[in-house]
């Protein structure tokens, strides 16, 4: 199956063009017919599964992964300024292997390129290196707009934001910028806001924040005081430390956080078979990792955030959790289900194998 995002063109031409799908679309009454409603952040949905916001570029994307039964919907990351995207090419297939991303001593473990048509959806991993880039505000929040209108019922739409730090600027300052491209995500028509402290694709500190509780405190009572009653998430990526597992989880809760989502890709240098390189420019040796080699390490996130969440005594009502990571068929959502997530999104999972929804779908009606 080709994926939706035609690797071989740039962001530019991606986002110009629309999805790439061939074959009819599910029948969505039929489909969620048997399905139990399910309570999500306020909202009552279909389901909770849904698409992260990497793939889902455009109000065009939405659409797509909308009719094709993805009821949890997250628009790309978007800024308060324009901000370019990484050169092409910016996906690769790599190889790796159980427990790749614990490797390294302290430093980057290292991963080779290999043959998009040599391998299997199951061992699909990717290099995902875009550097979060965004349309100007005002392209964008008409956009937000669209999409938002092209939703089915029973289904949610959230938007990813991200601040854009200035040399010499404070933490104060980037949280306040968060805050701002939350708020007109909102006044577009996002749900619910996602602010993304953890792309690993950027040189200027944005992807680190998760790991900061500090950083953490001060966007989530900035989104809070903009927000107001809109819910919104934190998305993380891997961490290894149980004890900053539950200081990130506590201080987010304290702060008015309504939940978080995990993982998001993993960083890895990244080298072709000659030892080069993989991606050209500089600073981009070393690219986040997504695909079925993540998804060790986003159970293993999960399982932490539930057990630190239980730890505070705190419901799924009242901070939710949505498992990301691996999800490449209908039959592995269950595991982040069983695991305690309230919600599972695929990525690269879902631009190989559209028709993931519909698989779970019928699974979850069968029991």
């Amino acid at each position: 199956m080709k994926p939706t995002y035609n690797t071989t063109l740039s962001y530019d031409e991606n986002y110009r063009a629309g999805p790439e799908f061939e074959g009819a679309l599910p029948d969505l009454v039929a489909l969620n017919k048997g399905l139990p409603e399910v309570k999500f952040l306020g909202r009552t949905l279909n389901s909770t599964l849904g698409v992260p916001a990497g793939p889902l570029l455009n109000s065009a994307y939405i659409q797509l992964y909308a009719d094709l039964g993805f009821d949890l919907l997250t628009y790309k990351t978007v800024r308060t300024k324009a901000y370019p995207c990484h050169p092409f090419p910016n996906v690769r297939p790599v190889e790796t292997w159980p427990g790749w991303y614990l490797m390294g001593s302290g430093d980057k473990p290292t991963l080779i390129t290999r043959s998009e048509e040599q391998t299997a959806l199951a061992e699909l991993s990717i290099t995902n290196s875009f550097g979060m880039p965004s349309q100007p505000p005002e392209i964008w929040r008409d956009d937000v707009s669209r999409a938002k209108v092209g939703l089915h019922p029973g289904q949610m739409l959230v938007v990813s934001v991200v601040g854009t730090a200035q040399p010499g600027g404070s933490l104060e300052e980037l949280a306040a910028d968060y805050a701002l491209a939350a708020a007109w995500a909102k006044e577009a028509g996002a749900e619910a806001i996602e602010a993304n402290l953890s792309c690993p694709n950027v040189c200027s500190g944005e992807g680190s924040l998760f790991q900061s509780p500090e950083a953490v405190r001060l966007i989530s009572i900035a989104l809070k005081n903009r927000l107001g009653s809109t819910p919104f998430l934190l998305k993380l990526g891997f961490l290894n430390q149980l004890a900053l597992v539950d200081e990130i989880v506590r201080v987010a809760a304290e702060s008015g956080a309504s939940g978080l989502a995990a993982i998001n890709t993993i960083p890895a240098k990244v080298r072709d078979v000659q030892q080069h390189q993989a991606l050209p420019g500089e600073g981009r040796l070393v690219s986040g990792i997504c695909g079925a080699g993540i998804k060790e390490a986003g159970l293993e996130m999960l399982s932490r955030l539930v057990g630190a969440r239980n730890k505070l005594l705190l419901t799924p009502a009242e901070f939710t959790l949505i498992g990301v990571g691996g999800v490449m068929t209908g039959l592995e959502v269950f595991d982040y289900l069983k695991l305690g997530a309230d919600g599972v999104q695929s990525g690269t999972g879902a631009m190989w194998n559209p028709w993931l929804a519909r698989d779970f779908k019928e699974l979850a009606k069968i029991g």
